[in-house]
């Protein structure tokens, strides 16, 4: 089918683009709120998970911290420099 260049043509194009545009606009109203849901529930999922570890990780690894002071302190002494003009 081969359409001709013409006014009616011309309104049927722009015809066709709103009501795709309005119609792409009413599904991300129906959509947007079931995918955020969605994305808000695995960012949860991660946060728990990464939040559980690092609570068991730090409970584990309690008495090497103290370790790690000491070993602050045998370092030396600090030394406080001035500026010369």
């Amino acid at each position: 089918m081969i359409f001709e260049a013409g006014p009616v043509t011309f309104l049927r194009t722009i015809l066709i683009i709103v009501l795709v545009y309005y119609a792409v606009k009413y599904l991300f109203k129906l959509l947007l709120p079931f995918l955020l849901k969605k994305f808000m529930q695995k960012q949860q999922e991660k946060f728990h998970q990464t939040n559980s570890n690092t609570t068991n990780h730090n409970q584990s690894s309690a008495e090497p911290k103290k370790d790690s002071n000491e070993k602050k302190d045998t370092l030396g002494e600090y030394v406080d420099y001035e500026e010369v003009e």
